[in-house]
């Protein structure tokens, strides 16, 4: 039987994406407008914050976050640092569980926690994305992540367009990159 990836070295290669990324957010730029519609960068990094919070709080079994009020301010240790701590708590977490198929309860329904860690994953992924593009850093996503991330938005891009977290696909030709097909899938334009 082929293995899947390994959900673990996915969530820790997004945030490793992710952190020189925030860290290079200026304090000026808090207040612009990033690709998420609606929301600023502040707005981004806080839902990119709460998502670890969130994470942690659903594979324990005991959440209490809402990772789209997105109004608070920024943590007094920074967003990087925040990020971090956050998502740190998250890998320690998985690397200790002893069964990543044990079957946890999620927003999306019951789920073996690998599967529910491609979501975070997946957030973090995309929003690395929204956030270089809104403070003019690059955008280029790791190839292998955009690939794993693309697989599994696949099976849930029409229930995130449904709950308005994706807006329409976009159309890239057949050829695209994975980075592409993905930001498409999402609703965004590459």
């Amino acid at each position: 039987m082929a293995q899947g990836p390994n959900v673990i070295e996915l969530y820790e290669g997004a945030v490793q994406q992710m952190l020189p990324i925030l860290g290079a957010v200026k304090a000026a730029q808090f207040s612009v407008a990033s690709p998420c519609a609606e929301w600023t960068v502040q707005n981004l990094i806080i839902h990119n914050i709460k998502v670890a919070d969130y994470a942690h709080g659903i594979i324990q079994g005991n959440n209490t976050t809402n990772p789209m009020e997105v109004g608070d301010p920024l943590p007094e240790q920074g967003a990087r640092d925040a990020f971090a701590a956050g998502t740190g708590r998250v890998l320690d977490l998985l690397k200790s569980t002893k069964d990543l198929n044990q079957v946890i309860e999620t927003a999306f329904g019951p789920l073996p926690i690998a599967n529910f860690v491609m979501f975070p994953t997946l957030d973090i992924v995309i929003h690395k994305w929204d956030l270089a593009k809104g403070t003019g850093q690059s955008t280029v996503l790791d190839a292998g992540l955009a690939e794993a991330c693309f697989g599994a938005l696949q099976m849930g891009a029409e229930a995130g367009r449904i709950a308005g977290v994706f807006g329409p696909e976009v159309t890239v030709p057949i050829s695209a990159s994975f980075q592409d097909k993905l930001l498409a899938l999402s609703g965004r334009t590459p």
